[in-house]
């Protein structure tokens, strides 16, 4: 009898320590963590448009435009695809001067536009050297190589479309200081006449606008990517934003209200793009191949077959023997 219960307290605590790792593996973390770490990972991902409702897009978000002014190619077109590879990354400290260029000269303005404005701010005394002395604020963060082809019908050319990085910031409290030195020396460099009327102009970015532009500049995230995104939205006191999990929903208003929903798969790299009116009818949508479903969909069969496979053996071991 003894050695019945023996073995039954075995099984029991088998199963427990089971559960407890199918647990951690399926959930996210329960704990806040400022020890955030990198999840990205060497590879290539396929987009898609799935969906793509022209009719309701200019009456919903602009009468104008289509998805390709914030994606390039044929992203106005369903069955369009795209594609990235990541092809490695590096740990690299920003300056302010780094951050002016990558974060907020790049998304705004061409090449050729910048190599003119860079060299008015030399002239008025602002280069490299005395923006930083002003602004000292430096930044620690996985800044990842990636190659892009743009969505397209037709085949995937041999060479990308261009070249970017994945930013990913170490410590996502930093984005405040981002935002808060910028628009201090954006307001600093738009009182500058020559660069006014060069046709130069720093836009002056609030919270959620900032979070916006980043979406389209290469924002990765680090895990745990719940607490970093919560992180990230909280400090910089976004109003119109909210975070659920690994997915950021951003309310807009465009000809009428809408919702942007951005979803970031386990590389912390966007999975999906989606666009709704404001009766949830989706007017956009971009999905990636390697979906996080898709991740933890073969996490769940896994964890079932070990649970079959403990339960067999525990059921073999307690079937009398004849």
């Amino acid at each position: 009898m003894k050695q019945i219960i023996h073995k039954t307290k075995i099984s029991l605590l088998s199963l427990s320590l089971l559960a407890l790792i199918i647990f951690g593996l399926l959930s996210t973390t329960v704990s806040a963590s400022i020890n955030y770490q990198t999840s990205l990972m060497k590879g290539t991902e396929i987009f898609t448009v799935n969906q793509y409702d022209d009719n309701r897009w200019k009456n919903t978000v602009n009468s104008v435009t289509n998805p390709s002014d914030w994606f390039e190619g044929n992203t106005n077109i369903t069955g369009a695809k795209s594609k990235a590879t990541i092809k490695g990354w590096n740990s690299v400290e920003w300056k302010t001067y780094d951050v002016l260029l990558n974060l907020f000269m790049l998304p705004y303005f061409s090449i050729e536009e910048i190599a003119g404005l860079l060299g008015i701010l030399k002239t008025f005394g602002y280069n490299e050297t005395t923006i930083n002395d002003n602004y000292p604020n430096s930044y620690n963060l996985w800044y990842g190589l990636r190659s892009v082809w743009n969505f397209t019908i037709a085949d995937f050319e041999n060479s990308p479309s261009y070249n970017d990085g994945v930013k990913v910031l170490r410590n996502p409290l930093k984005f405040k200081t981002i935002l808060d030195d910028y628009n201090d020396l954006a307001t600093e460099l738009n009182q500058i006449i020559t660069l006014q009327l060069a046709g130069y102009n720093f836009p002056l970015l609030n919270a959620d606008e900032f979070l916006w532009q980043l979406v389209f500049s290469g924002l990765a995230i680090a895990k745990p990517q719940s607490e970093y995104l919560a992180d990230l939205v909280n400090e910089l006191g976004c109003e119109n934003v909210t975070v659920r999990g690994s997915t950021i929903t951003f309310n807009r208003h465009g000809e009428t209200d809408y919702t942007a929903i951005v979803s970031y798969g386990e590389k912390g790299t966007r999975s999906s793009f989606s666009v709704k009116d404001d009766n949830e009818n989706t007017i956009f949508k971009i999905e990636s191949s390697n979906s996080e479903w898709i991740f933890y969909t073969i996490l769940i069969i896994i964890a079932i077959c070990c649970v079959i496979l403990v339960a067999y053996f525990i059921i073999k071991k307690r079937k009398p023997k004849l």
